[in-house]
């Protein structure tokens, strides 16, 4: 295929056909990351899985999904983003095939892992084709689209999960949730055969892989995490030296990542971080995703352990947020050019509101638990989409086009690092108060909801050194 066949010049019309159908790949791989939080308790009553493999069906798969997300982001970069997400596409099918029909809790472990890490093949390639086929200043719309997509899938997973475990029951439903990615996996494969270009957009010529930063980069992340993500099984301080340990693998990648030595493109190009922007709008989606992404999870095991509510009942209080999360990532989509990193104060502003109106209301019991909660959680939404599309446009706004697979692989690789130790610390609050308050179920949530209103405090505190900055430096943010 030739240049001018490339994606980036193609016309409106084709251009919004990719993004549709990145849109759709992106709703399969947020929603398997979100139904999960109400097919717990099935899943552990089916296959008799000990607290350690349930911990690993949830957390396993936001793991493998930040390992790959920079290596899947540059592989993106240099084979083409129609490879890129076929692969990815294959084995999200295979592992939700076996996810479904997964015998023993070992076996559905096997298959959340390798869903997540497709899933973080999936990912990158979405942002970066918005960064190729966009103009800077045109990428808050499609931007918007995909963060709207990934917020109503995330939300909405708990609802549709819900509703299939009431109609299959509790043996088959959480089943046939997994199977149900099989066709659509496969319609996708197809529409991305036919759509996308098969030549990858980047002009580098250099496309051999950085197997030692890759690797460095993967064992630093997997050392940090390890000790949060098994903190039930490896009881005891000794674990915890695993942290720093991480730490240093991850500061010997930076090493290698900047030697003179390496000869071919990095896994990450550390002279991005030299944007101002860029830095802090990691930083940012750090914080907020440690802060925020648990908020389904302690709501679902609330309702589920502590109200003794079904899954379909829980994901019914979580639908007000799915409403929400769309309203706020198409808003922040269309004012984002106007309003910049302002609107995303407001953003977190509304999340802190909710979640401050979400602590006053733990005593509540029964229905009157979900109904009064009903809005909190949809200005929850609201605020997360003018958080999240925001943050997405204005990060990656001054990364050069050549870099924008690896580029949006860090930044989504941040992210999911903050989520998969936001989501340790804060259910590690949840069921620790639970035990330490003889059971009492509004006491905890209380208490993890705290932890949350901290977190997204110094998101709120990140954002609003990056306003400060584009005030002195405004040339710089206009890069």
């Amino acid at each position: 295929m030739s240049r001018t066949d490339a994606p980036g010049e193609t016309g409106h019309t084709r251009r919004w056909r990719i993004i549709a159908i990145a849109a759709a790949i992106s709703f399969l791989g947020f929603f398997d990351l979100s139904v999960i939080n109400v097919m717990l308790p099935s899943i552990e009553r089916t296959l008799g899985a000990g607290n350690s493999a349930v911990q690993w069906v949830v957390s396993g798969y936001a793991l493998m999904f930040a390992l790959a997300l920079v290596p899947a982001g540059r592989f993106g970069d240099a084979s083409g983003r129609r490879h890129a997400l076929l692969i990815g596409l294959a084995l999200f099918t295979v592992a939700s095939a076996v996810a479904g029909t997964a015998g023993s809790g070992t076996v559905l472990v096997v298959a959340r892992l390798a869903q997540g890490a497709a899933a973080g093949v999936l990912v990158p390639q979405l942002t970066a084709l918005v960064e190729e086929l966009f103009h800077p200043k045109r990428r808050g719309r499609p931007f918007g689209v995909l963060g709207a997509t990934a917020s109503v899938a995330t939300a909405i997973g708990p609802v549709i999960g819900g509703l299939i475990i009431a109609l299959g029951g509790v043996e088959n439903g959480w089943r046939l949730v997994f199977l149900s990615n099989v066709p659509i996996g496969v319609v996708a494969a197809v529409l991305v055969w036919r759509v996308l270009p098969a030549n990858p957009l980047s002009d580098a010529t250099d496309r051999r892989p950085d197997l030692i930063g890759t690797l460095l980069l993967g064992t630093g992340i997997m050392l940090v995490l390890l000790p949060a993500l098994q903190r039930e099984q490896w009881p005891g301080p000794l674990p915890w030296l695993l942290l720093p340990a991480g730490i240093g693998v991850l500061f010997a990648f930076r090493s290698w990542e900047t030697s003179p030595a390496l000869r071919h493109p990095p896994v990450f190009d550390f002279r991005l971080l030299t944007h101002r922007t860029y830095r802090l709008g990691m930083l940012l989606g750090f914080f907020y995703y440690a802060g925020f992404t648990s908020l389904p999870l302690i709501f679902s095991l609330h309702l589920q352990y502590g109200l003794h509510r079904s899954p379909f009942h829980t994901g019914l209080t979580i639908a007000p947020f799915a409403v929400g999360s769309a309203l706020g990532a198409l808003l922040g989509g269309r004012h984002v050019e106007r309003l910049g990193r302002r609107l995303i104060a407001v953003g977190l502003l509304t999340v802190l509101t909710s979640l401050a109106l979400m602590t006053a209301l733990t005593s509540i019991t029964g229905t009157t638990f979900s109904v009064l909660n009903s809005f909190p959680l949809l200005l929850a939404g609201v605020g997360s989409g003018l958080v999240i599309t925001p943050n997405n446009t204005l990060t990656l706004a001054q990364v050069p086009r050549r870099d924008a697979g690896s580029a949006a692989g860090m930044y989504r690789t941040m992210r999911q690092v903050g989520a998969a130790i936001g989501l340790a610390v804060i259910t590690a609050t949840l069921l620790g108060s639970v035990g330490a308050n003889n059971g009492h179920w509004p006491t905890a949530l209380r208490h993890a909801l705290l932890v949350e209103l901290g977190i997204v405090t110094a998101a709120l505190l990140t954002n609003l050194a990056d306003v400060v900055g584009s005030r002195r430096h405004p040339l710089d943010s206009a890069a």
